[in-house]
């Protein structure tokens, strides 16, 4: 009895924090962050604000949590692919047409495909946001990009943090400009900024060889 007591209060739980970010999403779309209020965010949701406290300790909370959300559900649709940032911008080469990438979208990084669930969209065309997430998804990408680079291109730490977080902004600031709807237009620029990164890391990888 006691596990199924459990269970129910997990779902409970699950549904209450569903709801919560539901609302969050409502109110974003139509107000923006700077606008949003807890009290906005309840409403929304039906509930009151003593249950909003018992599940998220703020807004920045329900943000974060949605954030990874989005990038897990874009981690979920990646193909199998077991490469770093490096050999996926040479894999990623051989498609050198809109169509081609199009059909090949699912090998592109999960952070280029983060916002293809419409409903997290609101979170990205929200320019207050834009320097929250891209630290946030900066942290959850560091460990596997930085030392990618650092390999590939024979930098210290410090440079590769810089020329990632270069990579991670620009990317961002493309794909804000586009909506982040991926029409031709995202899948042409997305062409050659991939032609645009691969060749950079390798410039720079030759000339620290050349050093050498």
């Amino acid at each position: 009895m006691a596990a199924q007591n459990g269970k129910r209060t997990d779902r409970r739980v699950q549904y209450t924090r569903r709801v919560i970010k539901d609302a969050f999403l409502a109110v974003l779309a139509e107000k923006g962050y700077e606008k949003m209020s807890v009290s906005s965010v309840c409403a929304a949701a039906e509930v009151t604000r003593t249950t909003f406290y018992a599940h998220y300790d703020n807004l920045d909370t329900v943000l974060d949590e949605l954030v990874e959300e989005a990038f897990d559900v874009a981690e979920c649709s990646s193909t199998s692919l077991s490469m770093g940032v490096v050999a996926r911008l040479h894999y990623l080469l051989q498609f050198d047409t809109v169509e081609q990438l199009r059909q090949h979208n699912s090998d592109l990084p999960a952070c280029q495909r983060i916002a293809d669930d419409p409903k997290y969209r609101a979170l990205f065309l929200d320019g207050t946001l834009s320097e929250y997430i891209q630290n946030k998804l900066y942290r959850m990408n560091q460990d596997k990009m930085v030392p990618d680079i650092m390999d590939y291109c024979g930098i210290s730490r410090q440079e590769a943090q810089r020329l990632y977080r270069y990579m991670l902004s620009g990317s961002y600031a493309a794909n804000t400009s586009l909506g982040w709807v991926k029409d031709d237009a995202w899948f042409a620029t997305r062409l050659n900024l991939i032609r645009l990164e691969a060749a950079g890391l390798d410039a720079i990888r030759q000339a620290n060889k050349g050093r050498g």
